[in-house]
């Protein structure tokens, strides 16, 4: 508990929750499973969406799991900051796009790159397949 609270101290950020790993990162027992290898074999069916400003997980991490994945994966990056992008933004093209992924499996044919500013879905919707205003990846 006193790392936590010297964290949410020196660290107003993202506060005390890395103080929290201390515990469990230690044990002395071995993993009831192997560890999962992360690679470009298999469904390409993986979108992830990203703040470029996340805190606690950040842009650069989201970066490296993309292209250890290839082509399996399209990413959707939005320029604002918090932990979570989806819904937990006002940026439409981000939740648009997601929110398709996740209804139809439809994930956007490219990388997306959503500006900051809120947009209405007109504004990135193009032949039924979600673009972002700006540019992309």
């Amino acid at each position: 508990m006193h790392d936590t609270a010297v964290d949410r101290e020196r660290f107003p950020l993202f506060g005390g929750a890395g103080a929290n790993i201390r515990p469990c990162a230690f044990w002395s027992t071995e993993p009831a499973e192997p560890p999962v290898r992360v690679g470009d074999r298999g469904p390409s069916n993986v979108l992830l969406s990203q703040n470029t400003n996340d805190p606690g997980t950040p842009l650069a991490g989201a970066e490296k799991m993309h292209r250890a994945l290839g082509d399996r994966s399209r990413m959707v990056t939005t320029e604002q900051g918090g932990h979570g992008a989806y819904l937990l933004g006002a940026n439409q093209c981000l939740n648009d796009a997601v929110t398709t992924y996740l209804t139809t499996g439809e994930r956007p044919a490219e990388d997306l790159v959503c500006s900051s500013t809120p947009r209405r879905p007109a504004d990135h919707q193009v032949s039924g397949r979600l673009r972002a205003s700006g540019s992309s990846r």
